[in-house]
């Protein structure tokens, strides 16, 4: 034994053994976790392992046949060890020596500071978690696609059904459509226990459908089977039925009578119908301005093939809201009325069904949020419940509720049902805009401005984020920032409404030519032309224009309060006419107007202040000072910049208090704080606001606004400069560290 290892220390056997080796570690660990990386597969690091193992043999042999001489490399048995003496080994040694610490620092890079993403802090992942990876289609007609996809869509949806599985949203899922990743980094990602995979294939009249649940962890399947059935839409959902229980069951999830019931229901028996509805869930997933109307049609069409289709109406109703709450292109009675007439038809077909009573609390939410004179919040709240209770795992449920809250001012619901939202669907879009909103609220500004960057990283094609960092910027004084990101949302989006925020920039820095542009390519046919019109009426100081304008339009009702009512009351009081100002008052806030006590929240504030500029004008100091007293602790409690802020509600409510030389400290302080233009803020301009005219003959009043000037230039030779060049990166890179 002693002679043979001899021999082989001689030969440099082990030697060669000990440096492969360690070789070996370093290509093994990096392999670890460069491949996963690039989305190699599973048995690609297997055989990646394997090819080093085999080295590892080939190169005892080489080192067992080969010696290196100073004559180049000879074999053993040509050697005349009696002429030829081995060279010093020290340098091989030291190389040895040296790629041991090499090898160690690569562990301990991997092991310690979390690169190595296997062996990093585990995420909980509970055990009957799922994602349905969208299916395959095996042909290039897109029609077989769209069929497919809707396989996928109705198994994704009754499993969602089931309260004991965690089922992620189709919005997630979607975006690994194609994807080269492997299942065990799309489970970590997703934070899942398993995953379905599926394939569909149509020929002639009939369809093969292959599914196949794995384990997340493991790689390894649960279950797999393969369906060929005669293409009827009574097959198709059976087949999904059978999918969904086996999945079920499986997974180990209990099912309650009722779950058992919808898991076996079939939505329709028109085949057609069902491929426009799945055409018309793309759609509107989507959410930009022409996906909407695409989807509303997919929906109707959808209806007229089969008129007791229940989850097309429900969807018909949510693409109606959404596309007024998001783009303002439907009239308000039109949108109500319809969605209440979907809703009801949708929940007189299917009793049970989530989708109706979601969208049934979105259109509660939003009458509600119009007038806040009766318990729609109540009712909106209870249908959320119950959708909640029919299906857990639909997201736009918690989506919708979260808004709720915030209008309730519980913002830290609020931020929790967002939460949950994004635990079912990690890749939805809209928390990613709402929870910035949110935080916000609490005056988290530079969190805010981050989190509203990194739903832009996620989605940039998508322009709604751009909108929201945009009008975020403006409040927070920064114009050149926000006409920058506001360029780039214009530039995505389709919708005519894109770049309105930027109007009161291009006031403030003067360019009259950009606005008229605005508002000459802007269509007259929009619900909302009437208000554009008004607005350059405004903007141009005539106020009588401005009013006569919108007061023209056969029914007022239909223009969103937010939009319609700011400028009619702006226009009113700067015109004089105060008992004009407060009856618009009164009908947009009919719990503002009157003697009755008033409740002042966040979402009135801005409207009762003004309210108690009016109401002395009118000669009642008693209510105005109500009012005032009722608003300062609420706008104390508010953030004073950002997309939530107040702006100089606190100047103003001073000065009608009358404590002048605090209205100017409390400017100052807001001056120092980024604000530079009320635009965003209040319905009229820093230079016109009635309310703080006591304090313009104050000398330091003079010296703050020209501060505020000051920067304004500033900020309008920026834009200048990148409009010369056409180079704006510098700008939208200014709020990367904010």
């Amino acid at each position: 034994m002693n002679g043979l290892l001899s021999e082989l220390r001689r030969r440099n056997v082990l030697r060669v053994a000990a440096a492969y080796a360690l070789v070996s570690w370093i290509l093994i660990e990096a392999g670890s976790v460069l491949l996963p990386t690039f989305g190699a597969p599973e048995w690609v690091f297997r055989t990646y392992v394997v090819i080093v193992i085999i080295g590892f043999f080939i190169a005892m042999i080489i080192a067992w046949i080969f010696e290196i001489t100073p004559d180049g490399v000879r074999r053993e048995r040509d050697i005349d060890r009696s002429d030829y003496k081995p060279r010093s080994r020290e340098t091989m040694n030291f190389a040895i020596i040296g790629l041991l610490v090499l090898a160690l620092g690569v562990s301990v890079t991997f092991n310690l500071t979390g690169i190595r993403k296997d062996e990093a802090a585990p995420v909980a992942i509970a055990r009957n978690s799922i994602a349905v990876l969208p299916f395959s289609s095996r042909s290039t007609d897109e029609e077989n696609q769209y069929f497919a996809d809707g396989i996928h869509d109705d198994i994704l949806t009754r499993l969602a059904a089931i309260e004991s599985l965690r089922v992620i949203s189709r919005t997630s899922v979607g975006e690994y459509r194609n994807t080269s990743k492997n299942i065990r980094q799309i489970g970590q990602e997703l934070g899942v226990a398993a995953i379905v995979e599926g394939a569909v294939q149509r020929f002639g009249n009939q369809v093969r459908i292959n599914v196949q649940l794995i384990d997340a962890a493991t790689d390894e399947h649960i279950w797999a089977a393969t369906f060929d059935k005669a293409l009827n839409i009574e097959n198709v959902f059976d087949v999904q039925s059978e999918i969904s229980t086996r999945i079920a069951a499986a997974l180990r999830a209990a099912l309650t009578p009722a779950e058992e019931r919808r898991m076996v229901a079939a939505p329709t028996d028109n085949i057609s119908a069902y491929a426009e509805y799945v055409k018309g869930r793309a759609n509107l997933s989507t959410r930009s301005f022409a996906s909407l109307q695409q989807a509303r049609q997919n929906f109707m069409n959808a209806i007229e093939l089969d008129p007791d289709y229940a989850q097309a109406h429900a969807a018909l109703a949510q693409t109606l809201l959404v596309t007024l709450s998001n783009h303002k292109s439907i009239a308000i009675s039109d949108a109500y009325a319809m969605a209440a007439n979907s809703i009801d038809k949708a929940l007189s077909i299917d009793p049970e069904l989530a989708e109706a009573y979601a969208v049934r609390g979105l259109l509660q939410m939003m009458r509600w949020e119009d007038t806040r004179s009766d318990q729609g919040n109540i009712d909106a709240a209870e249908s959320f419940q119950r959708a909640i209770e029919l299906s857990p795992s639909l997201a736009d449920t918690y989506v919708w509720f979260a808004s709720l809250r915030t209008s309730e001012g519980d913002v830290n619901e609020a931020i929790e049902l967002l939460t949950r939202a994004l635990s079912i669907d990690p890749l939805s879009r809209i928390p990613y805009v709402n929870l910035p909103s949110f935080y916000a609220v609490r005056g988290q500004n530079a969190e805010t401005t981050r989190m509203l960057r990194q739903a832009i990283a996620l989605f940039p094609d998508w322009s709604t984020p751009y909108s929201y960092l945009s009008n975020h910027m403006q409040k927070l004084g920064r114009l050149d920032e926000a006409l920058a990101w506001g360029r780039k949302e214009m530039a995505l989006s389709e919708d005519p409404m894109s770049g309105g925020q930027l109007i009161g920039i291009y006031r403030d820095f003067g360019n009259t030519e950009a606005i008229m542009n605005f508002m000459e390519n802007f269509p007259q046919d929009h619900p909302l032309y009437p208000v554009g019109k008004s607005y350059w009426h405004y903007i141009m100081r005539d106020y009588d224009g401005a009013i006569r304008n919108i007061e023209a339009m056969s029914d007022m009702a239909d223009l969103p309060k937010d939009f319609a009512y700011p400028l009619l009351v702006g226009a009113s009081v700067l015109n004089g006419d105060y008992e004009r100002a407060y009856d618009y008052i009164s009908q947009s806030h009919p719990l503002l107007g009157g003697d009755s006590d008033a409740t002042i929240d966040a979402k009135n504030v801005d409207t009762a202040v003004i309210l108690a500029f009016v109401e002395q004008k009118r000669n009642r100091p008693k209510h105005a000072q109500e009012l005032l007293q009722k608003a300062l602790p609420v706008v104390e409690e508010l953030p004073r910049m950002g997309m939530a802020g107040h702006g100089i509600k606190v100047v103003q409510i001073l000065t009608m208090q009358g404590r002048l030389s605090a209205a100017i400290e409390a400017l100052s302080a807001t001056v120092d704080a980024g604000f530079v233009s009320s635009q965003g803020f209040d319905p009229w301009a820093f230079d016109e606001d009635p309310i703080i005219e006591p304090l313009r003959s104050d000398p330091r009043f003079r010296a703050i606004e020209q501060r505020m000037n000051q920067r304004i230039e500033e900020m309008r030779r920026n834009v200048e400069r990148a409009e010369e060049s056409g180079a704006w990166d510098e700008l939208l890179a200014l709020s990367e560290n904010a």
